[in-house]
């Protein structure tokens, strides 16, 4: 089965969701966490979102913000869980 594929907007849309601000004007490099666009309750949904994304199961080693604090980190490291 083929996973859904990601893409800026769709991972834009789910995290408007949990925002405390409108996230559509923001770019590929904006912190979302560590500015508080987002919080760590929105942490748990975008783990289980990324997981239906990429086909596997996340662990602790993945929840760094080195891979989840900006939309172009997130999109690169799920394009990267998705070639495994």
């Amino acid at each position: 089965m083929a996973l859904p594929t990601l893409t800026k907007e769709s991972l834009i849309e789910q995290l408007e969701v949990h925002a405390r601000d409108d996230l559509g004007d923001i770019d590929e490099d904006t912190e979302l966490f560590s500015s508080g666009l987002i919080d760590s309750f929105a942490m748990v949904e975008l783990l289980v979102f990324l997981e239906r994304h990429t086909g596997t199961k996340l662990g602790p080693e993945d929840i760094d913000l080195d891979n989840l604090d900006t939309i172009g980190r997130i999109l690169k490291f799920v394009d990267s869980r998705k070639r495994r």
